[in-house]
């Protein structure tokens, strides 16, 4: 009998060294925005040190958004990727744009973990006479961009200011990169743009940047809110924060950092142990990721599934609660496979 133990033990040993070697083998990639897009800059940061301490590869592929590469995690082209929360949970349930994207079955992804949010705001050239969203009214805004997070992102920003997009005068722009050269160009006057994005120095050095403050009123939080997910946040004058001239709030949504449901459980483990010890190399990436903590990976406002894998170690750090789990069965039975 212990013969067999023995011969079993030794089996399960190479089975899981096979598995873990064809991983390590294997590069993984991970999706994001264009290059010079903040989840980009993410997608390179966690790419770097999932490299640097485990035996992992990585390729960062970018792409058009997260309807561009999330079609392509079925077929395993795409193994993680960095999407906004309303970008992920569309696409788990297969709703909004993403509906005929995946028949109207949602795509098998789930939640490694939560990063800091993003803090969006309309931009403007700090030589202008614009100071409110309000003072928009009439005026050229960057869109519509085909990507329609983006483009609702721009809308809820004009709804903060109580704008609708037909109070605006369109500038149809790709991408929120070439929304801001718009202004650079003098064809735009205003444009929705995460703080950090690169492109906002380029607009700083050539015509001084602004950002517009977001009411944080009730009812301007009501408007917004209705048009796309969120919370106003304060932010101060300081180095990577161009823009901001004095201390005003912008509008912030969660980031996700997704992945295949089918990804191997032990591979996620790794990634994600690797993330946990070494989160603080991550602002060296972007400094939005400077207040960045473990606390952070696991909400209760999530809104997809968690990865076992993912799971297996917020249990060891003691991050995951018995209300994490309520909500992980909550998720679950959102969607039938």
């Amino acid at each position: 009998m212990r013969r067999y133990t023995v011969i079993g033990a030794c089996f399960i040993f190479f089975f899981m060294a096979c598995v873990g070697q064809t991983y390590a083998q294997q590069v993984l990639s991970i999706g994001t925005n264009p290059t010079g897009l903040s989840y980009h800059i993410i997608g390179v940061g966690i790419s770097t040190i999932v490299e640097k301490y485990t035996n992992l590869k990585m390729k960062v592929v970018p792409m058009d958004a997260a309807h561009a590469w999330m079609p392509l995690m079925p077929t395993r082209q795409i193994d993680l990727g960095v999407a906004s929360n309303w970008n992920a949970q569309k696409g788990y349930l297969g709703e909004s744009i993403y509906k005929d994207l995946s028949k109207g079955k949602g795509f098998p992804v789930a939640l490694m973990f939560i990063s800091v949010p993003n803090m969006i705001g309309l931009i403007v050239a700090g030589s202008s006479n614009i100071n409110s969203v309000p003072d928009l009214k009439g005026k050229r805004v960057s869109g519509p961009i085909p990507n329609a997070a983006m483009q609702l992102q721009t809308e809820c920003l004009l709804a903060n200011g109580g704008l609708k997009w037909s109070d605006i005068k369109p500038a149809l722009a790709k991408s929120p990169s070439e929304a801001v050269k718009l202004i650079i160009e003098g064809r735009s006057d205003a444009a929705s743009v995460a703080l950090g994005t690169p492109v906002n120095e380029e607009l700083n050095a050539k015509k001084g940047a602004r950002f517009l403050p977001v009411d944080p009123s009730p009812e301007a939080v009501r408007r917004t809110k209705s048009v796309f997910p969120g919370y106003p946040v304060k932010v101060s004058p300081g180095p990577g924060k161009t823009g901001i001239e004095k201390e005003r709030y912008l509008w912030a949504y969660d980031n996700y950092i997704i992945v295949r449901k089918d990804l191997d459980e032990n591979v996620v483990y790794q990634i994600m142990k690797a993330i946990f010890e070494h989160y603080s190399e991550l602002c060296a990436f972007h400094v939005g990721l400077k207040d960045l903590k473990p606390s952070m990976f696991v909400s209760r406002e999530a809104l997809i599934p968690f990865h076992p894998g993912a799971v297996k170690l917020y249990k060891e750090k003691g991050l995951w609660t018995k209300e994490m789990d309520v909500l992980q069965k909550e998720l679950l039975g959102m969607k039938k496979d």
